[in-house]
């Protein structure tokens, strides 16, 4: 199994200027074979995505052809370029994940290619350093992966509450870790990727085996509904409590204080609530009141991540007319 990278001509990569070439080839590695015998691979590389000399790691977005497919797949392209002693740790990064691929996400069929990114094969090469003096010979790794989309399309909540994304993407971690895998690297701002409103998790490279203690685990239907003490495993639990913060804050901000939700159990509360001298000045009192409505409206999506025995209320009548006429207007200020 052989891997072909055409660079385009427009790329410009520290690393193609190392090797004063377009084109480099890799052979799979010996340690971890994800793919079958036999195939030649070809990437046509088409963006860079990650470009650090320095680090001698250089990511890159392209095309991979396969023999037998009809047509070309979106894949991230991750190298590393330089002495193995330089980045060994991170070569070790790169096997485990591979070895984690191996023996655990690929025979997933559930998830590989849908939440976790098909892998394409972990390769190794001697590559040539061309410098000003002398030819060096290096070292190469290379990770092939299906596209995972990005960071920037995440979205944790809607406005009015959790959104499907994070309920998937929870539902995603705790299917991973059913199959036997321990991320370890996880977070709401890292190593999750949206690609067409669909999550990813990537970055398997601190992962291990894991017998789960949540592995029976089922999720209710409303994803807030459950209680984080109810989690056994701390990577579950750590996650969906910086989720819960994130998506269902203790606070909001009104007028100069802070104020808890669980202690606002109606409409007229949050609105009469009292305001720091100042705060609202210039601010007309219908636009108060359209504010007080947008955080009931939010308690009420997410009522059972602030009360957990009381019922929950319904909207109500949330005309600013019907509130002036049962009680005027009833301001105060501290």
């Amino acid at each position: 199994m052989s891997l072909s990278l055409k660079f385009s001509s427009d790329i410009l990569s520290r690393f193609l200027e190392a090797i004063a070439s377009n084109q480099v080839t890799f052979q799979q590695s010996s340690s971890v074979k994800i793919m079958p015998p036999g195939i030649v691979a070809v990437v046509d590389v088409t963006e860079v995505l990650y470009d650090s000399f320095r680090n001698g790691e250089f990511h890159y977005r392209g095309r991979l052809s396969l023999p037998n497919e009809p047509s070309p797949c979106e894949v991230v392209v991750k190298i590393l370029f330089g002495h193995k002693t330089l980045f060994s740790q991170r070569l070790e990064d790169y096997i485990q994940e591979a070895k984690i691929y191996q023996d655990r996400l690929c025979c997933n069929k559930s998830l590989y290619g849908n939440g976790v990114p098909k892998l394409y094969g972990f390769y190794e090469s001697k590559l040539t350093w061309k410098t000003a003096k002398r030819d060096i010979v290096v070292d190469g790794a290379c990770m092939v992966y299906q596209f995972y989309g990005s960071d920037k399309d995440v979205a944790w909540s809607t406005g009015s509450g959790i959104s499907d994304f994070s309920s998937q993407v929870f539902k995603l971690l705790l299917e991973v870790h059913k199959g036997g895998v321990r991320h370890n690297s996880i977070g709401l701002d890292r190593n999750i990727t949206c690609l067409d409103g669909r999550p990813f998790l990537t970055d398997f490279s601190q992962a291990h085996k894991h017998d789960c203690p949540d592995k029976e685990f089922e999720l209710p239907t409303h994803l807030l509904d459950v209680d984080a003490d109810t989690l056994k495993c701390g990577e579950l639990r750590d996650f969906y409590t910086d989720l819960q913060h994130h998506v269902a804050p203790a606070k909001f901000h009104w007028y100069g204080y802070d104020v808890y939700y669980n202690r606002m159990d109606s409409l007229r509360s949050i609105f009469e609530h009292r305001r720091r001298m100042g705060f609202d000045e210039d601010i007309p009192v219908e636009e108060q009141w359209e504010y007080a409505v947008k955080v009931w409206k939010f308690l009420c999506a997410n009522w059972s991540s602030y009360y957990k025995t009381k019922k929950a209320p319904s909207l109500g009548d949330t005309s600013f007319e019907a509130y002036k006429a049962n009680y005027g207007l009833n301001i105060t200020h501290g």
